[in-house]
């Protein structure tokens, strides 16, 4: 940074910052002059800073003030050169610019604050100081641009400017983020300067900007990140119904609160604000942002994807622990959909979540991922109890806040589930994720009746979502309306193993077997032990289903959690066998599964 001219946003912060100082506190016409004397220098209004020029504009003589019976300016002056000295003495790790105001002139200079040492020749670096991605600073800078609407409709453009206000004021609360004012970004609306020029002039580490289009009644809205050379580094949509007024604030809500989940740094260096991103960070970060867009789509393609992407972060990053984090949330939702298998899982998941803990102690998804393997693999209680609790209490994450929700539905804990729910949509409201989560515990916990919490396309839905919804209508009834997601479910993911008899299952739950029993009758191939179980009972072939069932927990299988409390398994419960084999799970301790 050194070397590099110091960038008008940044100075201008660090006075804010001294002005805000316990040493400045009590010295408001020193702050004064000090405000007044670096605007001006900064506009460039060097023949406004004499000495009879800043008499008058500060301390407004009448008449006006002559230097040759007045010294006020000389000894203001020579009061805040102290004044700037000793508070300097005394940096604060998150001062950048340093502020000095030369004897003989009232024209201040400015320059990155630096360490002895940057004179000195550098010592070579080691592979990992060389992948490390943060460095001494107070978070990363970020300058969102008003909109672009590509129509000429007032509406369009009114919505453009809501929406990147909608953003400022929800990334302002981003820890690890410092956002340029509304102001500053809208003095360089329409004026053509390039994003790399921008950011050069604000000294950002990335600027957010994007478009709006209307087709039709519905709205497209396109951001994009930009690194300071001006490339994008990664884009996002999002398109949705344009109905009325209130619809088009809801909308601008909810993009700008998941832009704000997907795009958060998990690093606790970063939330506290004692780091800030070297050049290349941001290029990790997008890596992250497009493999949780890849996870959220819940599919083996998307998943793998993802944790390939994952897996080139934790090879090239070493500070960083979220690349090894998303392995563990890849390799724990692999397994939830019965792709891989649960020795393979457990001991992947957890060593990428120990390795995460290892470079960042405090990460919010590496706790989250040890909660996840105690509930789902261990079966532990008590295990996940504590790991979501520590993962809660060090940060806000929609990942963290959602799962933690399905626990304790599995736990009986209904009311809790669902507030940790709707607190989990309000922190990321477009999540396919979530729609996944709240279907299985709304059918888990035979809450068949019960609408999605929010209006979604359906039939965008993960294969999951739409499986779970099924179940839910079937079992309250609504069996036409169950099999119309049957067909859809034909559509489904044909490589999911707990998901292979969704549309068969569906049909005969909602009375139409004929399917479901063909598929039993062919030879054991597609789909999981557990799949086949539960594709049994639909039909009335229990003993099939107990056959089956007990593979499933032989292997281990995630929706073995559940039997317990799993309508579908019902008619069974008073059957000996059944009791055998619901005793290989852990005790329940007041009606809650425990180890």
């Amino acid at each position: 940074m050194e070397g590099q001219q110091v960038s008008p946003w940044a100075v201008r912060e660090q006075v804010e910052r001294m002005e805000q100082s316990a040493l400045f506190a009590g010295s408001g016409r020193l702050a004064v002059l000090l405000r007044h004397l670096v605007e001006e220098a900064l506009a460039g209004n060097i023949d406004a800073l004499k000495e009879a020029a800043v008499g008058n504009a500060v301390y407004a003589r009448e008449p006006a003030y002559d230097p040759r019976f007045d010294s006020t300016v000389r000894v203001e002056a020579r009061r805040l050169r102290r004044k700037l000295a000793a508070y300097y003495a005394e940096r604060a790790p998150q001062d950048r610019v340093r502020i000095d105001l030369p004897t003989g002139t009232y024209v201040p200079t400015f320059s990155w604050m630096g360490n002895a040492e940057a004179s000195a020749a550098p010592e070579p670096m080691s592979v990992e100081e060389e992948q490390r991605i943060f460095q001494h600073g107070t978070g990363a800078a970020l300058v969102i641009l008003p909109f672009t609407p590509l129509s000429n409709a007032p509406e369009d453009t009114l919505f453009a400017d809501e929406l990147a206000d909608e953003l400022i004021f929800a990334m302002d609360k981003a820890e690890g983020y410092r956002i340029a004012s509304r102001r500053i970004a809208l003095q360089y609306r329409d004026k053509g300067t390039s994003i790399a020029a921008l950011a050069q002039d604000l000294g950002a580490d990335g600027v957010l900007h994007g478009t709006v289009r209307r087709a039709g009644d519905r709205l497209r809205v396109t951001v994009e990140l930009a690194d300071p050379a001006g490339f994008a580094v990664w884009s996002d949509r999002f398109e949705e119904h344009a109905g009325n007024p209130e619809d088009l604030l809801t909308l601008q809500e909810r993009i700008a609160a998941t832009i704000l989940s997907r795009i958060r740094f998990d690093s606790s260096r970063m939330r506290s604000g004692a780091a800030a991103p070297k050049p290349h960070a941001i290029k990790a970060s997008a890596s992250v942002y497009r493999a949780r867009r890849l996870l959220d789509q819940q599919t083996p393609r998307a998943l793998r994807q993802a944790l390939a992407i994952f897996s080139q972060v934790a090879e090239t990053t070493s500070d960083y622990a979220r690349g090894y984090s998303g392995i563990a949330d890849c390799t724990c939702d692999l397994f939830r959909l019965g792709l891989i298998d649960h020795a393979t899982a457990r001991r992947d998941a957890e060593a990428a979540a120990r390795k995460a803990l290892a470079i960042d102690p405090r990460s919010v998804e590496a706790h989250t991922a040890l909660a996840t393997i105690a509930a789902w693999m261990d079966w532990d209680r008590e295990a996940a109890e504590r790991a979501f609790q520590m993962a809660v209490g060090l940060g806000e994450n929609a990942r963290c806040v959602r799962l933690h929700g399905v626990f304790l539905a599995f736990c009986g804990r209904d009311e809790e589930a669902l507030r940790l729910f709707a607190r989990a949509r309000a922190i990321e409201p477009i999540s396919t994720q979530q729609e996944c989560a709240e279907a299985l515990c709304r059918f888990q916990t035979r809450r068949f009746a019960s609408p999605p919490a929010a209006q979604v396309n359906e039939a965008a839905l993960p294969a999951e979502a739409q499986f779970f919804r099924g179940l839910a209508l079937a079992f309250s009834g609504l069996n036409e309306a169950a099999l119309e997601i049957a067909g859809r479910l034909d559509a489904a993911e044909p490589d999911i193993p707990v998901l292979a008899f969704a549309a068969a299952e569906v049909r005969a739950w909602a009375g139409a077997p004929a399917e479901a029993s063909r598929r039993l009758d062919l030879p054991i191939g597609a789909g999981s032990p557990f799949a086949r179980a539960t594709l049994a009972l639909s039909v009335g072939r229990h003993e099939a289903a107990l056959d089956a069932l007990a593979q499933a927990l032989e292997a281990r299988e995630l929706g073995c959690v559940w039997l317990r409390t799993d309508p579908r398994f019902d008619a069974v419960r008073g059957l000996p066998r059944f009791a055998e084999l619901e005793g290989l799970l852990p005790v329940p301790v007041d009606g809650r599964p425990e180890r």
